[in-house]
């Protein structure tokens, strides 16, 4: 059973998007919660004295001149300005016959695409315009927008911005924020945090899933164009929106492939080259004035919806696979209808909040869900490392104290006296070398050198002359696993004196150089023989443990090679990250 420890991450993350949403409900409930300071004039939202409409043969066909006669009392409004804000339509202005600029103009210079985007247009208000007349006269670019009428204000920057726009967007510019910030940090986390490659793609999809999605909400937000709009970048924010609604459609549909277990099958990769292809195609033609993204947008949607359907009934959906598709379309499309009928989309925030709620609840508990996985694996790593290393140290017990009784069985034959005296040094050397045997982790040169020279003097006793040992060992500050030296040194002995009865000199040495310690075995003997008949197998097991002991504990090598004129040499080498 889980402890409440394990339950607290889940717990807060629930929390903060329950009160995520409730702040957002409270907010778009009663927009007063968030607000600046005022500026302290009034305003006036001015009505056409007369709306004249005509017919012109550019753009969505149509254009409008709305005639205006200035309050009285705007003169004394220093800082006012005549504000309204526009969506893909051009604007000219004129007091009293003379055409004015305005903060937003793109009129000097050259973009892609014929629409401005949206935009506000700012006419600061003169002393002498108290009483003027003022005429807008108004070009729609797109169909879609042709019956859009502005709201026309006389008023403060600031206070348009404080008093008005921003309490209108509060919501969706919260909720959108929050998605973005959580977008980003999810994509960092996921390549600071040790996952596996697969959660980590799952992750960082979300994360930019999010991003896409906040920013094609933000780049349509008033206030946002307000803000910018004395740096005259409101072509280039529209786009970059429309682009980013495209990558999350994409995005969208990778990442439900990338929920399936072999990311989807050949319908599903096909779904998603041709999403990929399409985006591209599009950017490039609107890049070359060949199609305009504004007329594509919506048809473009509806395509990636239909794919998005293909790809997931390829096979049998899941219930997690339902749970991402369903909710995902049916808030875009709540938030689409509402944009397409108001024309605005500051009171459409269903999509945004859905958005956020699965970036909490989904992509915390990937980073969640893929740090447990992370932290069994290890668990399991280390018992399955402990378990190979016991049982190749046991795998030496048996190995060594058998060929040791039976150099002492050897012996009593021969000389009783003497195979006591034999019996009395290995019992001191196994209650010296026990520790050793049974020790995990890395040990010092210089104890398992003792080790060794302990078994030589068991083996010498029976050997006499026949068996000397030259020890050429000036550097030995470094660390290897137990029961390196003795097995090389018990198989030099084994198949060489032992079987020969020949005599035999091994020679034992170390050196060092910048990448590492050298510890190399070498003997006159027989030679080694790596590949044996079935029969004789066992004979090199004591090899094959310190070498894969070596890799396991230290990342070193063990080579064997066999002398021109006879003999065997073992070469031991240990990087220098285990020099002691």
């Amino acid at each position: 059973m889980k402890t409440l420890k394990e339950h607290l991450p889940a717990f807060a993350l629930a929390v903060l998007a329950a009160l995520s949403i409730l702040l957002v409900t409270a907010i778009h409930r009663n927009p007063g919660l968030v607000h600046y300071a005022y500026a302290p004039y009034s305003f006036w939202i001015l009505q056409p004295d007369e709306v004249v409409e005509e017919p012109v043969p550019d753009y969505a066909g149509v254009q409008r001149t709305y005639t205006f006669t200035l309050p009285e009392g705007s003169a004394a409004n220093i800082g006012a300005r005549i504000c309204f804000y526009l969506r893909h339509t051009t604007a000219s202005l004129f007091i009293e016959g003379t055409e004015l600029t305005y903060d937003s103009s793109e009129t000097d210079k050259p973009h892609i695409g014929h629409t401005p985007g949206n935009y506000w247009v700012t006419v600061p208000v003169r002393s002498n315009y108290a009483g003027a007349r003022l005429q807008v006269t108004l070009t729609p670019v797109f169909r879609s927008v042709m019956d859009e009428t502005p709201v026309f204000y006389l008023i403060g920057h600031e206070q348009l911005l404080n008093m008005i726009l921003l309490p209108q967007d509060a919501p969706l510019l919260f909720i959108s924020a929050i998605a973005l910030m959580a977008g980003i940090f999810l994509c960092v986390l996921a390549f600071v945090l040790p996952l596996t490659k697969e959660d980590r793609h799952h992750i960082v999809l979300l994360g930019a899933l999010a991003v896409c999605a906040a920013c094609w909400k933000l780049a349509n937000l008033p206030s946002l164009a307000l803000a910018l709009d004395s740096r005259g970048w409101n072509k280039e924010i529209w786009y970059f929106g429309a682009v980013m609604y495209m990558l999350m459609l994409v995005l969208s549909l990778c990442f439900l492939l990338s929920m399936r277990e072999k990311a989807g099958g050949r319908i599903g990769k096909a779904c998603y080259s041709a999403a990929l292809a399409t985006a591209i195609l599009l950017v490039v033609l609107q890049i070359f004035n060949i199609v305009e993204l504004h007329d594509v947008l919506i048809w473009f949607g509806v395509g990636l919806a239909v794919l998005h359907f293909l790809a997931l009934f390829e096979q049998k959906p899941s219930r997690s696979e339902l749970l991402w598709l369903l909710p995902f379309f049916l808030t875009m499309g709540i938030d689409m209808l509402y944009y397409l009928s108001t024309g605005s989309i500051q009171h459409a925030p269903f999509f945004m909040v859905w958005t956020v709620f699965n970036l909490f609840v989904r992509g915390f508990g990937f980073i969640r869900s893929a740090l447990m996985r992370e932290q069994l694996l290890r668990k399991r790593e280390e018992e399955l490392r402990e378990a190979k290393v016991q049982s190749m140290i046991n795998q030496i017990r048996p190995h060594f104290i058998y060929n040791t009784l039976s150099s002492i069985y050897l012996l009593c034959k021969d000389d009783p006296h003497r195979a006591m005296d034999v019996i009395g040094d290995f019992t001191s050397y196994l209650q010296a070398n026990f520790t050793a045997i049974a020790a995990k982790d890395p040990i010092e040169f210089n104890e398992e050198l003792r080790h060794t020279k302990a078994y030589i003097a068991v083996e010498t006793m029976m050997y006499g002359d026949k068996l000397s040992v030259e020890y050429d060992v000036p550097y030995t500050a470094f660390l290897l696993p137990p029961l390196t030296l003795q097995p090389i040194v018990e198989n030099s002995i084994l198949y060489g004196v032992a079987r020969s009865g020949n005599p035999e000199k091994i020679t034992i040495r170390t050196s060092r150089d910048a990448a590492g310690t050298c510890l190399t075995v070498e003997d006159d003997g027989t030679g080694y023989t790596p590949q044996l008949p079935d029969s004789r197998k066992e004979a090199h097991v004591g090899l094959q443990n310190v070498r894969e002991r070596l890799e396991l504990l230290c990342g070193g090598t063990l080579d064997i090679a066999a002398r021109p004129d006879g003999g065997t040499v073992v070469t031991i080498f240990i990087p220098d990250r285990n020099a002691s």
